[in-house]
């Protein structure tokens, strides 16, 4: 049974909810963010449109972030969305950013930063697990787990360049897909 489309948001909630995720989230954690408030909790966009917003805005120039930001602006309000995605997303960063620098220049101890740092950078790698493990389903069952096992493997362990796992994995999927079919 197919599913209808989830029913757009007014533009102010989805812009309530990119600042949220723009005030409250870090690092690469924020991707699991992301798909917390626009899959699960709100129902905006399903798994498979979430994956493939990731995978979009991972091989297009910039930060993944605001591309992930932008896609799904776009996707759910058009070009306004996206731009103002982006903006929510990166507002509450940049006022962060400039606080604390007005901290540190005014005479806040370095030796604060360093266990904030450690933590943030714990967390964040909490949050992508746990991305990860939630989106598992989504990744096309026999034929995708190959390719994100080696994706892993790649960029991981072996420590590949992006264009080189991409170049690798892409015609990799391409084959896995094809065969499939037949």
């Amino acid at each position: 049974m197919v599913r209808p489309p989830p029913a757009r948001p007014a533009l102010r909630r989805m812009l309530r909810s990119f600042g949220l995720i723009g005030a409250i989230s870090f690092g690469g954690g924020r991707a699991a963010y992301f798909h917390d408030e626009l899959v699960r909790r709100r129902g905006w966009i399903s798994d498979e449109e979430f994956l493939e917003a990731v995978a979009v805005s991972q091989v297009m120039p910039g930060p993944n972030i605001g591309n992930l930001a932008a896609y799904l602006g776009q996707r759910l309000h058009g070009a306004t969305g996206a731009a103002l995605a982006v903006l929510c997303l990166v507002a509450p960063g940049a006022v962060t950013i400039v606080a604390l620098a007005w901290l540190y220049f005014n005479g806040m101890p370095a030796s604060l930063t360093e266990p904030v740092g450690t933590g943030v950078a714990a967390s964040a790698a909490g949050l992508a697990a746990a991305a990860l493990a939630r989106l598992r389903g989504g990744l096309g069952g026999a034929r995708g787990a190959p390719v994100a096992a080696l994706t892993f493997v790649l960029f991981g362990p072996l420590g590949c360049p992006i264009y080189l796992v991409l170049g690798i994995c892409i015609p990799v999927s391409l084959v896995l897909a094809m065969a499939s079919r037949r």
